[in-house]
């Protein structure tokens, strides 16, 4: 009776534990998952508050009449893209067609968040008062990039155009949705394009630039084009190639139940070995990332590949244990296959429900 409420409590305390640690760790990943899905459809709608941005002036003052300049973009190649260096360079076509000779939209072109290494007139065209001009950029721009779901991570690149001279009030971007395109020959590795939207946002500085002709406390709001290209991961394939190493250390560390207890070397042997070669995944899974405070998916799956190793070296003492201060050969055996059958069964349901909640 004793043996049997001895496995009962066991059983019981790893299962709390797994799905304590379930919770823990699943649960923030699905929440991170919906967070960054509500944080694109906000960037890509032309009227939706972002979250730590300054409060867009949406509504054109009376009297105005701005200038209406369709734009267009054609996306030919992202040449550098780098999660780690929060950065990624693109190629592309701009082109601006408008009437009347009230502005020049090409002029005084900046990136929001990004910088132009080199701007090229490919072709302008004059009509009577009918304008277009395409050029052709390439631009290094910078971004944050959301790394809780790595390396099942989606992203949304985006590429923010404003005309630095005019406020929205004088120009106002429309959106040549029907040209606008990314290239087919557009590669980024380990991602694949998934679409692209193009829309016109306005863009309030919290500042007047030290501007005396202007009131305390007002915004420049500036009309912006902003095409957004995602990017997604191509199936499972990069995370298993990442973590494998770890699943082979834990593996190897759980068939040490196994092994007989009073068979101290590779009984424990195992398990240290395996601990070894977990830290070193985590280390190498590490410098891909920026250095951040996020737990990410690889985080947490190390994590609980370290602490089920752990687990391990935990249980093989206590069979140590109870075979050879205790006398109970029988129990130390079912101890070993009840122990193996429910770390077992809990690592790879919490490996299967981690990857599922980020993806």
């Amino acid at each position: 009776m004793k043996e049997r409420n001895f496995l009962i409590a066991w059983v019981s305390g790893l299962t709390v534990l797994i799905l304590l640690v379930g919770f823990l760790t699943v649960g923030p990943q699905r929440r991170h998952r919906l967070a960054a899905i509500e944080r694109h459809q906000a960037r890509m709608s032309a009227t939706a508050e972002e979250p730590g941005t300054t409060k867009p002036d949406l509504i054109i003052p009376d009297g105005a009449s701005p200038a209406i300049v369709d734009v267009g973009f054609y996306i030919d190649r992202i040449s550098e893209f780098s999660v780690r260096d929060v950065s990624w360079t693109v190629d592309f076509y701009i082109w601006f067609r408008w009437s009347g000779n009230a502005v020049r939209p090409g002029d005084d072109l900046r990136i929001v968040d990004g910088s132009i290494e080199s701007m090229e007139k490919e072709d302008e065209y004059t009509s009577g008062d009918q304008h277009y001009e395409r050029y052709r950029v390439v631009a290094k721009i910078t971004k944050s990039f959301d790394v809780s779901q790595y390396p099942l991570d989606e992203h949304l690149l985006t590429i923010n155009v404003e005309n630095a001279r005019y406020q929205r009030y004088q120009l106002l971007f429309s959106p040549d949705q029907s040209n606008t395109n990314v290239s087919s020959r557009v590669r980024v590795p380990a991602y694949e394009v998934a679409g692209s939207q193009l829309i016109e946002k306005p863009h309030s500085y919290k500042t007047t630039q030290g501007d005396p002709r202007l009131q305390p406390n007002s915004k420049a709001t500036y009309s912006q084009a902003r095409l957004g290209i995602s990017l997604q991961r191509t199936g499972w394939g990069y995370f298993f190639k990442m973590l494998q190493s770890l699943y082979v250390a834990v593996m190897i560390a759980l068939l040490a139940m196994f092994i007989k207890p009073t068979n101290v070397d590779p009984r424990f042997g195992l398990g240290i070995g395996g601990l070894f070669a977990a830290v070193a995944n985590s280390y190498v899974t590490s410098s891909l990332i920026p250095d951040t405070g996020v737990m990410t998916l690889a985080d947490s799956v190390n994590c609980l590949g370290v602490w089920m190793i752990l687990l391990t070296v935990i249980q093989s003492t206590i069979s140590l244990y109870l075979f050879e201060h205790k006398g109970a050969e029988m129990l130390s055996r079912r101890f070993d296959q009840v122990s193996f059958a429910v770390l077992s069964a809990g690592y790879v349901v919490l490996n299967v429900a981690l990857p599922l909640a980020a993806s």
